[in-house]
């Protein structure tokens, strides 16, 4: 008999910790990062209050190292982890329940990369859009201009939200008007206007917040896609993470 998985729940709390952790710089900017590098935290939090077999403990000692290792903006975004902590607490039994434990594990990957992919490819269509140009990164540009500027790549992944169903097609034109490698043709699956209207905030903020990063992006000293050869041994690597 199969173990009954708290699905809609943990959909929810992944929601808000996948949110809390990108603010916090703490996941990566590149979709072609190596998978560990997208799992890395909220697995460490799952690990923990798998150790304890509780809660509250698992969280503190994940909270420590999160506040440790985040690179910045820590006092801004602090209430997020204290929303967060309380959000665990309210459903406790969810998060030591072992089915759902054992479905995160093999779910993380796919779960946090979906969550990034349509954050991560509007802020870099909107980088192709205004190359050459580094104050594009100022917050009062970015208000502006995103999403006016690139209204044809917005539109195409709006009406893919907005729809629910897509297909491969799809991602492929969206992925290829965005020029972004190959290593991105992954499926997301968030629904709805306004989990949409969501995502192109979080695109803003990410943009103004990683204005460094943005900035040599913008300058043509970070790529928007990996070099051929990188991206193969990525989706490679990628390929045997999700068959384990």
């Amino acid at each position: 008999m199969a173990l009954q998985v708290d699905r809609e729940q943990l959909d929810t709390f992944c929601l808000q910790l996948f949110r809390t952790l990108d603010v916090l710089g703490l996941l990566p900017l590149q979709l072609w990062a190596k998978p560990n590098e997208f799992e890395k935290y909220p697995r460490l939090l799952f690990g923990s209050i798998q150790r304890y077999n509780d809660v509250e403990a698992g969280f503190k000692e994940w909270e420590s190292r999160v506040l440790r290792d985040a690179p910045y903006r820590k006092e801004e975004h602090y209430p997020s982890l204290e929303a967060l902590r309380r959000s665990l607490l309210q459903h406790g039994e969810v998060f030591t329940k072992k089915a759902n434990l054992q479905h995160l594990r093999t779910s993380l990957y796919a779960r946090v990369f979906n969550y990034l992919y349509p954050r991560r490819v509007l802020a870099n269509a909107y980088c192709i859009k205004h190359r050459g140009n580094p104050n594009a990164v100022e917050s009062e540009f970015v208000a502006k201009a995103l999403p006016q500027s690139i209204e044809a790549e917005v539109e195409k992944l709006n009406r893919v939200y907005r729809n629910k169903v897509y297909s491969k097609d799809e991602w492929g034109t969206i992925v290829a008007d965005a020029n972004l490698g190959s290593d991105a043709r992954r499926q997301a699956d968030i629904e709805g206007k306004d989990e949409w209207g969501t995502i192109v905030a979080d695109a803003k903020a990410s943009l103004i917040a990683n204005a460094a990063y943005y900035r040599k992006v913008l300058c043509g000293e970070e790529p928007v896609a990996p070099p051929e050869e990188e991206a193969e041994a990525v989706e490679t690597e990628q390929a045997e993470e999700e068959s384990v």
